[in-house]
């Protein structure tokens, strides 16, 4: 149970749509782009972008890149709305969170950033894992439609459900050549 409730969807979406429009105002927001779609041979998480159908990084960067900065900017929203880390802490797909750590890893080029825009950025892993994943239709849905006009993506923004669905037929497929616990273990000889 959260110590602060949220606010409504209809307050978080015109905040979210401000912070994303002050981000790519800022003389930056090109550098941060590029700098995250330069980063890309580190996104590729099996638990991740590899759970979109038919990833293809070179058709794909751009969009995701843009959908993990509108994750940022409504985290943010509820940040400023709240003051509160915790309830800033929406779920997000995880496809989509995957972008955003790679947006976040650009550590000082977000931090001028954030300091210029006058925004909080908020990403904690102990905050993100204790709450509910990403449905499609929930809370985060309904901040992102108020925002932009329009729910998310369904090719990035992943329910819990499918998504757990397409890890397990990944984790499959791994294992067929020796590829076990989704990467994490393997038993491949480099001889």
């Amino acid at each position: 149970m959260l110590k602060t409730a949220r606010p409504a969807p209809s307050d978080v979406g015109p905040v979210a749509a401000r912070i994303l429009h002050t981000l790519r105002d800022d003389p930056e927001y090109g550098r941060l782009v590029d700098t995250c779609g330069s980063y890309n041979e580190d996104w590729t998480c099996t638990a991740g972008t590899l759970t979109i159908d038919q990833w293809d990084i070179a058709d794909d960067a751009e969009p995701l890149i843009e959908e993990a900065l509108r994750a940022l900017a409504l985290k943010a929203a509820v940040y400023e709305l709240t003051d509160d880390e915790e309830a800033a802490e929406l779920p997000i797909a995880r496809p989509v969170d995957e972008v955003l750590h790679a947006a976040l890893a650009q550590r000082t080029l977000t931090e001028r950033m954030a300091q210029r825009c006058r925004i909080q950025i908020v990403h904690m892993t102990d905050t993100e894992t204790a709450g509910p994943a990403y449905e499609t239709g929930d809370y985060t849905t309904a901040c992102y439609a108020k925002a932009w006009g329009q729910e998310p993506p369904a090719r990035y923004w992943i329910g819990a459900e499918e998504h757990a669905r397409r890890v397990k037929v990944l984790d499959a497929r791994l294992q067929e050549i020796g590829i076990r616990d989704l990467g994490h273990r393997h038993a491949i000889t480099f001889n």
